[in-house]
């Protein structure tokens, strides 16, 4: 075979063997949420967290039948919070992997006793809102802030319900250096939920600032 030809081969090789391990950089969280009977829970809310990833947090909801799936989890040990009006929100860890397929999720939520807080939902498309919270979530990641932004921002115009938006714009607003910015939004989540530590921590740290 001529050396060039040789050359074109394993060039080619390496392409095919480059395409497949750079698709597997990262990792796919798949389940379904349900509820004591066993019935799928439309709307839930699903949240990723790792404070030393880079998001640091992805968001997705449950379609018609309980199912869901966050694509883009870098290789770590990840916080699930998953939860939905009139049921006990659910928090555990799990490691994630990207080497081989990660273990579906099958989520059981239990009916509260305290008063549901409506989740705001709607006729929201549970696919179409996974699909724009991905295409943020990417936008970010390629370190095109000012799109991951307003890529955000439509998504809580169209579900002001999902305020966990809230931290990754205040994250995303740091990142771009706008500390006003991320202090609007850290407050704004706070508003809603004030336990959340993460927003408190950080709300604290910019307004330490001089």
């Amino acid at each position: 075979m001529p050396t060039g030809s040789k050359t074109c081969v394993c060039v080619l090789f390496a392409l095919l063997i480059a395409a497949p391990a750079a698709a597997q950089t990262v990792g796919r969280l798949t389940g379904t949420v349900r509820d004591e009977a066993g019935e799928p829970i439309k709307g839930a809310t699903i949240t990723a967290e790792n404070p030393e990833m880079a998001p640091r947090q992805f968001t997705t909801a449950t379609d018609h039948r309980g199912r869901f799936s966050i694509l883009g989890l870098r290789r770590a040990t990840w916080k699930l919070t998953i939860q939905a009006p009139g049921y006990d929100p659910v928090t555990f860890t799990m490691p994630v992997q990207i080497l081989r397929p990660n273990p579906p999720l099958d989520v059981t939520l239990v009916r509260s006793l305290a008063p549901a807080v409506p989740l705001a939902l709607g006729n929201v498309d549970a696919k179409r809102l996974q699909e724009e919270l991905d295409e943020a979530a990417a936008l970010a990641r390629a370190d095109r802030i000012a799109d991951a932004i307003a890529a955000y921002e439509r998504v809580l115009r169209k579900v002001p319900a999902l305020t966990s938006i809230y931290l990754q714009l205040g994250l995303l607003h740091e990142r771009n250096q706008n500390r006003a910015a991320a202090i609007e939004a850290y407050r704004s989540l706070l508003a809603a939920d004030p336990r959340n530590a993460r927003a408190r921590d950080a709300l604290a740290r910019l307004e330490a600032k001089p």
